[in-house]
């Protein structure tokens, strides 16, 4: 589980405040996320399986960025706009599984 999840909250409560409360403010919006270089190939072929534009920058070690505000509706291109749900959920990289990081304003489910 994520470091600063509030304590008690379950996956799917979690998983409910991003999509109905929130509205995936985390996967929206002037924010980057950073790939790792083994997480680069199966973002992509998530993209094209998707038919979903994916416009990376490339980083040192074939790690690679993408900013939301290049993407439609300034978000990530792998989050469904009308249900806030990712659609990788499943295989979706290490940043993602991870957040949040710290507690965040906004954010309910890192008491922020």
């Amino acid at each position: 589980m994520p470091p600063f999840l509030v304590p008690g909250l379950g996956k799917e409560e979690a998983s409910n405040i991003c999509m109905n409360h929130c509205r995936a403010m985390c996967c929206r919006g002037p924010l980057l996320l950073e790939l790792a270089s083994e997480e680069v190939d199966s973002f992509l072929a998530n993209g094209e399986r998707l038919h979903v534009e994916v416009r990376l920058n490339r980083g040192m070690n074939e790690a690679a960025w993408l900013k939301f505000a290049d993407h439609e509706g300034e978000r990530c291109p792998m989050l469904d706009p009308d249900s806030f749900a990712c659609r990788i959920y499943e295989d979706r990289p290490a940043r993602c599984r991870e957040f949040p990081v710290r507690k965040t304003p906004g954010c309910a489910i890192s008491g922020g």
